[in-house]
């Protein structure tokens, strides 16, 4: 281990192994104040959310109970009077004894696995607790109640999390050790992805420049949101009033030699973050040795089984496919009305192995739509330049007037793509697939590794950024996805997809 390790494991509690302090400033008290008020109204939407979810679930599991004739000579509103306290009170608890209302810095993602879990550990108590009575029919509403609550609770915070981002309640206030150009990479990518409830406000200027100077922009990119973040002043002169309330360290390399100097600062969080470059990043294990730390890898990531992920595919795919033939006929018939010609339209697209696949879609764009591309792209720079950075154009003149936009907001547009995945040339979650211009933007290496999976329905891309991702976005998350792929997470996806088409942020 290196000094580097060393100066880590002493930056992970503070010295006197109490809480993080501010100095005594005018201030530091409205600065607590702030922070336990975006706390309570944190957790206060979540508990909200998951009582709601919870006592659907409840009731749902009642119905059943009652058409199969479980309750007895109780009868549903007994029963449910009975039952809903204790199993709601023990679906909290299990979520609050994971944490799961205790902070925001966490990603939806993480806290999905924390749902997930608590979840687990709900179930497996409430039939521990049906057991006693004997063999029950009861044993396997247990089971159901908790999954329709891990999926409507999912959905809810999702929903949340949307309507606390709008009012700025969601997301930590966020300063990054750094004036260089690492730090402001770092932050660019917070501000790229919301959800991860980390939100920059400044740099700390610790003296050292890796790149140019903070405040320029990146090249190219006179807009980028980066070079508004000031500068929150040095790891000595702190503006306490910054009213940040998580530090990032965003390399192992910048941590000061003195730990103090980062306790001094007041936060209630500090985090130290490094890249892993090409290893899976879930699942891994913090390990302790005195003064050190390590992270255990845990062996090869666990890609799921071709033959059980066909099956999911097939499974999930069939019924809605025929549950959704007639939006799809309804939408098809507007389409034509709005302008004459087929309803759908089949497009290549590069699929598994590079193998060219022929993807469905409902028809968004005037039969012309090539014409006005070029048209578009010949007369005007600024559209020019958004297009060779996202493949999206803002405001694109080859839309269908209302239904055109209607479907490209919800993803309607992409419903019969399921009969792709009933054919095998897709599956419900995956890398979305792209176009040969599209693929040909990105470097051989990741095109490579692109193709060794099968393309998506939705994918990790589809419920973040959407359109709002450039070329860059989409690589990362994309090689994210590939080398952190299973089951549980094809599984957040699918939840994660209905909340992120409801929301329409990014869609084009």
């Amino acid at each position: 281990m290196s000094n580097v390790e060393a100066r880590v494991a002493q930056t992970l509690s503070p010295p006197d192994g109490g809480p993080l302090r501010l100095r005594g400033t005018a201030r530091s008290g409205a600065l607590v104040a702030q922070w336990s008020r975006r706390r309570r109204l944190f957790t206060a939407g979540l508990l909200a959310g998951d009582v709601v979810a919870g006592a659907v679930a409840i009731v749902v599991a009642g119905v059943i109970m009652n058409v199969a004739g479980a309750a007895g000579q109780i009868g549903l509103a007994d029963w449910l009077w009975m039952e809903m306290p204790a199993t709601l009170l023990l679906l909290i608890g299990m979520c609050g004894l994971l944490g799961l209302y205790r902070s925001s810095t966490k990603s939806l993602m993480e806290r999905f696995r924390l749902r997930a879990t608590a979840t687990l550990l709900f179930v497996f108590a409430g039939m521990l607790m049906l057991v006693r009575g004997g063999p029950s029919v009861e044993l396997a509403i247990m089971p159901l109640v908790g999954t329709i609550a891990l999926v409507l609770g999912s959905w809810i915070e999702h929903l949340i999390n949307a309507r606390l981002r709008r009012s700025g309640v969601w997301g930590a206030p966020t300063a990054i050790l750094g004036a260089g150009a690492n730090s402001r990479t770092f932050a660019r990518l917070l501000m790229s992805q919301p959800t991860w409830g980390l939100r920059p406000v400044g740099f700390i200027d610790d003296g050292v420049r890796d790149g140019d100077d903070v405040n320029a922009a990146a090249p190219g990119k006179d807009e980028d949101p980066v070079s508004a973040l000031p500068l929150l002043g040095t790891i000595e002169g702190w503006r306490v009033d910054s009213g940040a309330e998580v530090v990032i360290v965003p390399d192992c390399q910048s941590l000061p030699h003195d730990p103090n100097a980062l306790y001094r600062l007041g936060v209630r969080q500090i985090l130290v973050v490094n890249q892993l470059g090409e290893f899976a990043s879930f699942g891994l294990q913090v390990r302790h040795f005195d003064r050190f730390v390590g992270l255990e890898l845990g062996g090869r990531p666990s890609n799921p089984s071709r033959g059980l992920k066909r099956a999911i595919d097939l499974a999930v795919a069939l019924p809605l496919a025929l549950l959704t033939c007639p939006v799809i006929g309804l939408l098809a018939l507007m389409i034509r009305i709005t302008d004459p010609g087929p309803a759908f339209y089949g497009q290549q697209r590069v699929g598994r192995y590079g193998k060219p696949i022929r993807v469905l879609k409902l028809r968004t764009m005037y039969r012309d739509a090539e014409q006005r591309l070029e048209q578009v792209l010949a007369t005007d720079a600024t559209m020019r330049e958004h297009w060779r950075r996202y493949f999206k154009l803002p405001q694109d003149p080859r839309i269908l007037p209302y239904i055109g936009n209607l479907l490209r907001r919800t993803s309607l547009d992409e419903l019969p793509q399921l009969w792709n995945v009933i054919r095998g040339d897709m599956s419900l979650v995956g890398p979305r697939p792209f176009p040969a211009y599209h693929m040909e933007a990105f470097d051989p290496e990741f095109q490579a590794l692109r193709v060794t999976v099968p393309p998506g329905l939705t994918g990790l891309w589809q419920i973040s950024s959407r359109s709002d991702g450039d070329l860059g976005v989409q690589r990362a998350q994309d090689c994210f996805y590939i080398r952190n792929r299973s089951l549980w997470l094809d599984f957040y996806i699918l939840i994660a997809t209905l909340p992120a088409v409801i929301g329409g942020g990014g869609a084009k």
